[in-house]
């Protein structure tokens, strides 16, 4: 991929309002649960007060291209299991009590990932944001840990066809993002983990010097993260960064503020293509507006970002 067109482009639509996707269909299902409702409360306040001109779009137009995609990331038979709940088992092996609207709700996040990935692919724009979340546990055969499809995947599939050539997977969801580092080994994808908890971890493969996955404390998280950049850095340039911008951390110990510099850390960072996504954050330590605010600082970090390289 031309890099050096791609940086053009963003400089002449640095200007322009972000997109962050969301519709209705992302909480669909019946289940109740952070992961299948907080993307609504997030939305509802970025309608009450937007973030700096961030712009919320209806991903629906690549919903279809999103399913194809989850198929190939996702094992036939699993994926048939999510649409139609047989086998029982493999259906809710996520944790989630099946009901006919998981599938299209998984399948929303999913389309959240690809327009997410057109916009800065194809359009030009710096970043793009969406409010999906339950990804990165999602492996080949089966759901996990609250993911259904792996959306992250997808979008690193669909940024191949795109013809990128160089993908970058920033994971800083408390847990490790096995699922995705397993279904994403055909695919030009370097990942970067900073963990809290064990859960969900991986091992680069021998022939992947550049993936990595650290493992932090609530004394040297933010250490953890600057190394995590200083490595996608040594490794760079990207044609696009896939960011997986998790706010349970919180649960391991690190306060918000923390949190909140870690955003910031990342959007000043970046200066390839960006995808930043939602990943944990529960209210089992949360309050409902804690954990939204949280998950806003995301795109204001990355919005103020671009405020500035545009003045």
């Amino acid at each position: 991929m031309a890099n050096k067109n791609q940086k053009n482009n963003q400089k002449e639509n640095s200007t322009l309002k972000p997109s962050v996707f969301f519709n209705d269909t992302y909480t669909a299902c019946g289940y109740e649960f952070d992961t299948t409702r907080k993307s609504s409360w997030i939305a509802a306040s970025m309608r009450e007060h937007p973030i700096n001109g961030v712009q919320l779009v209806d991903p629906s137009a690549s919903a279809a291209r999103a399913e194809q995609l989850v198929r190939v990331i996702h094992d036939h038979e699993y994926v048939e299991a999510v649409r139609t709940g047989t086998p029982a088992g493999l259906a809710s092996s996520q944790g989630f009590d099946w009901d006919e609207a998981i599938y299209s709700t998984a399948i929303a996040h999913s389309s959240g990932l690809v327009a997410a990935t057109e916009r800065v692919l194809l359009h030009g724009d710096p970043w793009a944001g969406t409010l999906s979340s339950g990804l990165h546990h999602a492996s080949f055969s089966s759901g996990r840990g609250y993911c259904t499809f792996n959306g992250l995947s997808v979008a690193a599939q669909h940024a191949e066809h795109l013809g990128a050539e160089r993908i970058l997977v920033i994971d800083f969801d408390a847990h490790c993002g096995g699922g995705t580092y397993a279904t994403t080994r055909h695919l030009p994808v370097v990942q970067i983990d900073v963990s809290t908890v064990s859960y969900d971890t991986w091992h680069p493969t021998r022939d992947d010097s550049a993936s990595e996955l650290i493992h932090a404390q609530i004394d040297n998280y933010l250490d953890c993260v600057r190394r995590a950049l200083e490595r996608a850095d040594q490794h760079g340039p990207w044609d696009l960064v896939l960011y997986n911008a998790g706010m349970d951390p919180y649960d391991s110990g690190i306060r918000t503020s923390v949190l909140r510099t870690r955003e910031q850390l990342v959007a000043q960072w970046t200066t390839a293509p960006t995808v930043v996504t939602l990943a944990g954050g529960y209210t089992a330590r949360f309050s409902e507006a804690e954990l939204v605010s949280a998950h806003r600082s995301t795109f204001e970090a990355f919005a103020q970002h671009v405020i500035r390289i545009g003045q």
